[in-house]
């Protein structure tokens, strides 16, 4: 089957269709919501280009494509009538979406032959929108999922073809609960990929009405406000602590330190008395940093990261 792939980055995901026996006609790299600064853009490339000259190894899509001799679109948001020019050239058969800064229009997901596809990470009709891992850590769910659904007029309100439900612990990391959906995500793609080449095309109409919040995304000053430090016990803190990590700097004195690569460290939890401490403050004593709950306390450090230096600088480097 002929497909072709919309993403931001590089990702386990897009590398499985990539091995999958499929033929990949485009990639295609979605802007993301805010577009980076056009100069530190170019600047960034060039180190990108550098980068690959020295390594092989492709930072983003753009290079990746060349590497793979695949043809490139950079999709910025209200590009509409190009881009239906360049995929209806392709002539996929599917198109498939995973991780996209804004909607498609039908103009663009009418055009393949089997439709287009997305990978939503919630057990849908739950948490439409952009950000539902937020919401699902914020509603303390241990049993999120991953749908695989097509994209219609709707917000991840299209047809379902496959679903899967996921197991987390109370306080699992994000970067723990990412891996199994994207485990899950995966198993459900190719599967999905080989039945609609055969001709089965498995389609569960979903209910009109969600029996959760729209999973939007937050402001970064709405991060602190949003938590219950009076209502929620240290528990359910430290399991939204550890499944929010982009917006821990927003709980720092000195919210810029994160542009330097620094980042917040959860420790660990204890339940104690907090009397003479007020909750949702951030204290040190005996070198040891804490945040005060309304029944105890959660541990962090400060350290420095690579990986969060380079996720704050990838939008000039893509």
């Amino acid at each position: 089957m002929r497909v072709a792939v919309i993403t931001q980055e590089i990702s386990n995901i897009f590398e499985s269709v990539l091995e999958s026996g499929h033929e990949v006609l485009g990639i295609v790299e979605c802007a993301p919501a805010k577009e980076p600064n056009p100069f530190l853009k170019a600047i960034g490339g060039v180190f990108t280009g550098i980068y690959y000259s020295l390594t092989s190894n492709p930072l983003n899509l753009r290079i990746s494509s060349k590497k793979l001799k695949i043809p490139y679109y950079y999709l910025s948001k209200g590009d509409s009538e190009s881009f239906e020019k360049w995929i209806k050239n392709l002539e996929p058969d599917l198109l498939i979406v995973y991780s996209m800064s804004h909607l498609l229009k039908e103009n663009i997901f009418s055009i393949p032959k089997f439709g287009t596809i997305n990978i939503h990470y919630s057990h849908l009709p739950e948490y439409r929108g952009p950000a539902p891992l937020f919401w699902e850590y914020y509603d303390y769910v241990l049993n999120p999922g991953v749908t695989l659904h097509y994209i219609d007029k709707g917000e991840d309100t299209g047809d379902i073809i496959f679903q899967e439900r996921v197991l987390i612990r109370p306080g699992e990391k994000l970067e723990e609960l990412n891996q199994k959906l994207s485990f899950t995500g995966i198993k459900l793609l190719l599967k999905a990929m080989d039945t609609i080449e055969m001709g089965n095309i498995p389609r569960v109409r979903q209910s009109v009405a969600t029996p959760t919040v729209r999973a939007r995304k937050i402001k970064p000053d709405e991060y602190n406000e949003l938590i219950k430090w009076s209502e929620w016990d240290v528990d359910r803190v430290f399991h939204f602590l550890n499944g929010t990590p982009k917006y821990h700097y927003t709980l720092l004195k000195n919210s810029s330190l994160h542009k330097l690569g620094l980042k917040i460290k959860i420790l660990g939890k204890e339940k104690c008395n907090i009397s003479g401490y007020k909750v949702g403050k951030l204290y040190k004593e005996n070198s040891k940093q804490f945040l005060v709950c309304k029944d105890g306390k959660i541990y962090i450090d400060l350290i420095f990261s690579s990986s969060h230096l380079l996720s704050w600088i990838y939008p000039y480097i893509s």
